[in-house]
């Protein structure tokens, strides 16, 4: 373990914390201008001395060379996460908008996660500010701190990929350009336009079509809405804007943000045949659209209106599928039938390269192809069958790393759900908070449904709960080798 890379390293994520904190300090500073109710700046200015103080000191001198490999990347990634999510809390503590730092804690992780669980009941009474800084880290959150790191930090070296890998969601983390620094700018560009797009359609769309959205709304819910976690400036979440267009318009950029981002890219240099072949944006739309068909045939008899059943159709797919979280119908209410298709979604969730949660659909059909391979052999035993994916052939050590990531997901997830069950809740509430928790979708069903929150839960649960949502955003290896002794050795 190359310890002086590491700290240089985390340093740098505790200066660009640090700076980052310096945009809900200027949100406060406006509104205060402005005879709005605002925190004390200190909330702010506090953990933000603390992050530049503590970031330089551990960073020490600047280094001619950072060796970082695999397991320094994983490293990083891991106790990043944990403390970047660990000093978020920080203002909602100093401010008093949160006072318990359990509680905190838990917010800043689903913050940071994506995953949009909450233990807050009275949302809109909170300062702006506040309420900024929680829907920003989403937006940090879903592309992913380090990549942001990365993207920003000129001369960041070629094995800065290894902390990308650790990062990055999905089976397998690639570039789009020779230089790992420009992918991370690349991504990070369409990242930042796609969500600038959505704020001025929410804007603008609502001054057009008579909505109460202001500027000030279109952002936050832009901003959860881009980094896929579904924090909402409202008690009722999308319900409380009482207008079918921001439910369609949140509709089709969930969808685009479940999307890997590389397709993204394709589209811009005009390779429209990559992205039209691609198997896992296939499976993904058509995943998304049976599913909605199936939820508003089920649900069609409780509604007056069919375009109302259609469009909640329409938006608890995607919130779930995105692993968003955002609300407009309780599912919780829904038949049964609709509700399991709604927990299937839950692990599936988006596709690999996007900001959102899950599996992953590349996940589910490797999965698919490999038990159709394996069947085949069964009945042909000395036939050569090779999985593919996009017409190539899946490297040996991409199934057997996707075969592993299983073994541990379900491994965790049952440790998860035994652990949270001491809590003494009914086996839904439970088994679906580790779900939605891990899979970073928000909203489980009964008493963590869309209508409900995590705050009956108790310390252990919630950290239990932190684990599982750290984990799933990083895709559980960054997390889980730091408890193993052997991370730790010096080669």
């Amino acid at each position: 373990m190359n310890y002086r890379s590491v700290f240089y390293v985390i340093g740098q994520i505790f200066i660009v914390l640090g700076l980052i904190m310096a945009l809900p300090l200027m949100v406060a500073v406006y509104y205060t201008l402005h005879g709005f109710s605002e925190v004390s700046y200190k909330c702010y200015i506090i953990p933000m001395s603390i992050l530049l103080i503590f970031g330089f000191l551990i960073r020490g001198k600047r280094q001619k060379e950072i060796k970082i490999y695999s397991k320094e990347g994983f490293v990083i990634c891991g106790i990043g996460w944990i403390l970047v999510s660990f000093f978020g809390a920080l203002p909602f503590v100093i401010s008093g908008a949160i006072p318990d730092f359990i509680d905190a804690f838990f917010e800043s992780a689903s913050g940071f996660s994506t995953t949009g669980a909450s233990i807050l009941t009275k949302i809109h009474s909170l300062p702006k500010s506040i309420l900024f800084w929680r829907s920003f880290t989403h937006w940090i959150g879903g592309m992913g701190i380090l990549v942001f790191m990365i993207a920003i930090i000129p001369k960041s070296r070629g094995n800065s990929m290894f902390i990308m890998k650790a990062e990055m969601p999905g089976p397998k983390a690639g570039k789009i350009s020779a230089k790992i620094s420009e992918s991370a700018r690349i991504l990070y560009i369409i990242y930042f336009v796609i969500t600038i797009v959505e704020i001025l359609v929410l804007f603008i769309g609502g001054r057009i079509t008579g909505v109460n959205i202001h500027f000030y709304d279109s952002v936050v819910t832009a901003f959860s809405t881009a980094g896929t976690g579904g924090f909402s400036v409202l008690d009722n979440s999308v319900l409380g804007y009482h207008s079918a267009f921001v439910e369609w318009v949140l509709i089709i950029f969930m969808f685009l943000f479940g999307i890997n981002f590389n397709l993204y890219f394709f589209l811009l240099t005009k390779r429209f045949h990559s992205v039209y072949m691609d198997e896992e944006f296939r499976a993904y739309l058509i995943i998304n659209l049976s599913a909605v068909l199936l939820i508003t045939l089920d649900i069609l008899k409780f509604y007056k209106n069919t375009a109302d059943a259609v469009r909640d159709s329409f938006f608890a797919v995607n919130t779930v599928m995105s692993t968003t979280g955002f609300s407009t119908a309780d599912f919780n209410l829904w038949p049964t039938f609709s509700k399991i298709l709604i927990l299937m979604l839950m692990f599936v969730g988006s596709s690999a390269g996007s900001t959102g949660g899950g599996m992953k659909v590349s996940r589910i059909a490797l999965y698919a192809k490999q038990v159709n391979r394996d069947f085949k052999q069964m009945i042909h035993p000395h036939q050569v069958v090779n999985v593919r994916m996009n017409k190539r052939v899946v490297d040996g050590h991409i199934m057997k790393g996707v075969n592993s990531y299983l073994t541990a997901y379900l491994i965790t997830l049952v440790a998860s759900i035994m652990f949270v069950s001491l809590n003494g809740f009914d086996i839904v509430t439970t088994s679906t908070a580790v779900i939605s928790c891990f899979n970073n979708v928000g909203p489980g069903l009964e008493l963590v449904g869309p209508a409900g929150n995590y705050a009956d839960f108790s310390v252990f649960s919630k950290f239990v709960l932190i684990f599982d949502m750290l984990a799933g955003r990083l895709e559980l290896y960054p997390i889980l080798l730091l408890l193993s002794p052997n991370t730790w050795k010096k080669v």
